[in-house]
């Protein structure tokens, strides 16, 4: 099955790696070297691979901007993001680094809401994107590889609460 969303080359300076069914392999290549990936099977990625693409990024990217809506999730791959929070107007603070192997982007992806905060790319990488529009029909096509995802980005969310609630109760 080929993949819904299209195959931008350019999404807000962001250059497809490549696409079509030979790149499907180093796609699902990619997957596997995700925690949340880990439990799925090599059919369960192949039917994920058909709907996500992979992009490179130059440093100084702006992948999301506080307060508005893409609706995106970022798997990193390759490189360096910075997370930026808007602190008074115009200024911003740096809330956190992102990792290869570690995603961003989760709340928007399932709830559609403006995005929390601002990330740029660090360093020159690659990542690849999942949008709300991929995860619903995901959901639609292979609904048990869909159930399985929600699963997993929803407990990453709670892990990701429990750390920050943590650390607030640390502050008082």
């Amino acid at each position: 099955m080929a993949a819904v969303s299209p195959k931008v080359n350019d999404i807000n300076g962001l250059k497809l790696v490549n696409s079509g069914d030979l790149f499907k392999d180093q796609l699902i290549v990619m997957l596997e070297h995700f925690h949340m990936f880990e439990d799925f099977s090599e059919h369960e990625l192949s039917s994920l691979a058909n709907f996500l693409h992979a992009y490179q990024a130059e440093k100084g990217t702006v992948l999301f901007r506080e307060g508005e809506r893409n609706q995106n999730m970022c798997l990193l791959i390759e490189g360096r993001l910075e997370v930026y929070k808007e602190v008074e107007q115009g200024q911003h603070k740096k809330l956190a680094e992102i990792r290869p192997g570690k995603s961003i982007g989760e709340m928007s992806v399932i709830d559609g809401l403006p995005n929390s905060a601002t990330v740029i790319t660090g360093d020159p990488s690659v990542l690849i994107l999942l949008t709300r529009q991929d995860l619903s029909h995901i959901a639609h096509a292979h609904p048990q590889v869909g159930i399985k995802l929600l699963w997993h980005i929803s407990n990453l969310l709670s892990q990701r609460l429990r750390h920050t609630s943590g650390r607030l109760i640390d502050r008082l």
